[in-house]
């Protein structure tokens, strides 16, 4: 076996998506097959005249000119709008000059491309560039994989307010959305944990949450999964795992954004824990258009049986809300908020306030007349 130890490769970036520290004096890099969520130290090229910016653990930004030697993840991305990339069933070997890709933007994952957008698309899309592997990163237990690194937690179950935010298509403005909600509640005396639930690595939106004011932020990964796009019963087990941290480190609320579209990235599996969606106040939606609401209705109520009156519609940031009001209530949508408009955010986030001080979803609104103010 190509055995080296790690320290020989220093300097080198830790990814963003490596969510705990890596001892390099105990730490190896050697050749082995790997699986999903193992760690892998390679050089990324970035493309001439493109630096590429890679945030670290520590979630600092670098932009990258020349090549640089990184610990990444492995991992699987299957995206609509950007990079699409695979890891075979059983691994694949990763050895010295092993060529791969990085192919998720900033945070840090490597795979074998599949396919990318059009670099004309208006979804200015992220794009793979090379990676060449050095090996795995391994120590006297085996490879480092992401799931030794997952959060943990004395809380047993979440007894917290949790609101969903979901779209029905990734890029429809989710995470603008989240911060709109985030920096309100924020401002009004709450603290509010966001978590990135699903989608394919991490960081980025944890940071747009951090910076609208979040409490706390945490996402898929810090559960041990660096995609979503996997086993429904691992799913079901690591996701509630950083519900209960968040609750733990002192949130008054829950604030969970769900990558991509509802039924894609194991989304549907939320709806069939009971520990979080008897704690869900809302489940939030932006729709594209009327077709995509009427499509949410539909699932809802055949797979995720969501109580509608706590479903609330959100038509797009980028179309025409006049419009789209229009269209929804052709197909049965009738009350649609407006992502643009202030006074529709604040109406939204007052709801959600009321229903953090009332204390269960399942009470009736009317007693929201008594709740106390916000700390």
């Amino acid at each position: 076996m190509n055995r080296r130890p790690l320290a020989a490769f220093e300097p080198f970036l830790v990814a963003a998506n490596v969510r705990g520290t890596i001892d390099v004096a105990s730490t190896h890099v050697e050749d082995a097959r790997g699986q999903v969520g193992d760690l892998v130290i390679g050089t990324v090229f970035p493309n001439a005249g493109t630096p590429l910016t890679v945030i670290d653990s520590d979630r600092r930004a670098h932009e990258i000119s020349e090549p640089r030697t990184v610990v990444a993840v492995l991992g699987p991305r299957d995206s609509s709008t950007h990079v699409c990339a695979t890891i075979p069933a059983g691994g694949l070997m990763v050895n010295e000059g092993r060529a791969l890709f990085w192919v998720a933007g900033e945070s840090g994952i490597v795979g074998d491309l599949e396919r990318e957008a059009s670099p004309s698309s208006v979804h200015n899309p992220e794009h793979a560039v090379e990676f060449r592997c050095s090996g795995l990163v391994a120590d006297s237990e085996g490879t480092l994989n992401v799931r030794r690194f997952a959060v943990q937690s004395s809380v047993s179950r979440v007894s917290i307010p949790v609101v969903f935010v979901a779209a029905t298509s990734s890029e429809a403005g989710k995470t603008v959305l989240s911060g709109e909600l985030i920096r309100r509640l924020s401002a009004s005396g709450y603290r509010v944990g966001a978590i990135k639930v699903t989608g394919t690595g991490g960081v980025l939106d944890s940071v747009h949450h951090a910076a609208s004011g979040a409490f706390a932020t945490l996402d898929q990964v810090d559960a041990g999964l660096i995609t979503t796009h996997c086993d429904a019963n691992e799913f079901q087990q690591r996701i509630p795992l950083v519900f209960r941290r968040m609750e733990e480190l002192g949130a008054d609320l829950i604030l969970a954004e769900l990558g991509g579209d509802l039924v894609s990235a194991n989304n549907p599996e939320i709806f069939r824990l009971p520990e979080l969606t008897r704690r869900a106040e809302l489940l939030i939606v932006i729709a594209n258009d009327a077709l995509a609401a009427a499509g949410v209705d539909a699932i809802n109520t055949k797979r995720l049986r969501f109580p509608a009156n706590r479903l609330r519609f959100l038509s797009s940031p980028f179309r025409n809300h006049a419009g789209m009001t229009r269209r929804m209530a052709a197909v049965g949508v009738h009350d649609v908020l407006d992502p643009r408009s202030p006074g529709d955010i604040d109406a939204l986030a007052s709801e959600i306030a009321l229903g953090i001080e009332v204390g269960t979803p399942h009470e009736s609104r009317a007693r929201a007349k008594g709740a106390q103010k916000p700390r």
